[in-house]
């Protein structure tokens, strides 16, 4: 079940946020910049060649963070990026993510924000409105109900930080079959390229997508997985650690950072990076007049089976 102590921190992070700290977490791993996997005296590194990087006073064990499968929710605010925090704090991006560490393998869960569920307490409606109403813990409840997996973590995060934290990563590299031309929010146009922070930032929220919503859950999966590829691709390079450390920081997450890193060990040593994603089932609709997403309970039943008994994510849910 999920754990009580929170972590500090500010308020509101970025969906891409934890991907990225994830990310950096397995390259600084990779790096081994302190020696952690090597007991022999010639495998020490100086930790003042890391700036603003201190040596961790007691290190974690070297071993699973579970010894079953997981999941942390992942919330993405609906402020940042020139809004204001005040009235925005409905989860725009609702994500769970699955982590089989026996396996070596990952898969990731959208929940469309729209969709017409019970929250605890305050009776049927949007679940985006779970966080304002009772923040994480709340929102996390309302994901149990409806999927019935067990949230063992959440992390919740804003726009502005993962444009940043993009941005501080050095980009995420996309291939684009049609250019997204968002009136809104901008334009990316067509093609294999790097995306800065506001580039994925328009890739993620926006809505100029054939199937909307649902093709909008599905391009955040990619950010996630590219950022995955990324941080496996860096981790020859010192400032992973670096990046580590400022990472961390800005999340807000109820993981402490003995956790983080024992998972980041684990991921770290999976052969590939084996992420699947898929989006909650269900169809569009409307009520009282509004539009809402009415979930395939059935639908969502096999989906869940899939994830908790292989980690994997079939075609249909895809």
């Amino acid at each position: 079940m999920r754990k009580g102590n929170k972590a500090k921190g500010r308020a509101g992070k970025a969906i891409l946020a934890v991907a990225l700290a994830t990310a950096a977490a397995c390259a600084v791993l990779l790096v081994d910049p302190w020696g952690w996997f090597d007991a022999s005296p010639e495998a020490a590194v100086e930790v003042g060649a890391f700036p603003g990087v201190e040596a961790p006073s007691t290190l974690p064990p070297a071993e699973p963070l579970s010894t079953t499968p997981f999941n942390v929710l992942i919330l993405g605010l609906d402020h940042g990026a020139g809004r204001s925090q005040q009235g925005n704090e409905r989860s725009d991006v609702m994500m769970v993510a699955h982590v089989d560490e026996a396996r070596g393998k990952a898969c990731l869960l959208s929940i469309p924000r729209d969709s017409y569920v019970a929250v605890p307490g305050h009776g049927t409606r949007k679940i985006n409105e779970a966080y304002p109403l009772g923040g994480p813990e709340l929102a996390a409840e309302t994901v149990e109900m409806l999927t019935g997996l067990d949230i063992r973590n959440y992390v919740v995060m804003d726009f502005d930080e993962f444009a940043w934290l993009v941005d501080l990563f050095g980009g995420v590299q996309v291939t684009l079959d049609e250019a997204i031309m968002d009136p809104k929010l901008g334009i990316i146009p067509a093609g294999s390229q790097v995306l800065d922070g506001q580039q994925a930032l328009i890739m993620a929220r926006s809505r100029d997508y054939p199937e909307g919503d649902l093709e909008r859950a599905r391009q955040q999966q990619r950010l996630v997985i590219q950022a995955l590829y990324k941080g496996k691709a860096l981790a020859g390079g010192p400032g992973a650690a670096w990046f580590l450390s400022v990472a961390l920081e800005r999340l807000e997450t109820d993981l402490t950072r003995d956790e983080v890193i024992r998972l980041a060990r684990e991921f770290a040593a999976f052969p590939v990076v084996d992420v699947q994603g898929g989006v909650l089932p269900g169809r569009n609709g409307a009520t009282g007049g509004a539009s809402v997403y009415f979930v395939d309970q059935q639908g969502t039943r096999a989906l869940v089976d899939s994830i908790e008994n292989s980690c994997s994510i079939p075609q249909e849910f895809r």
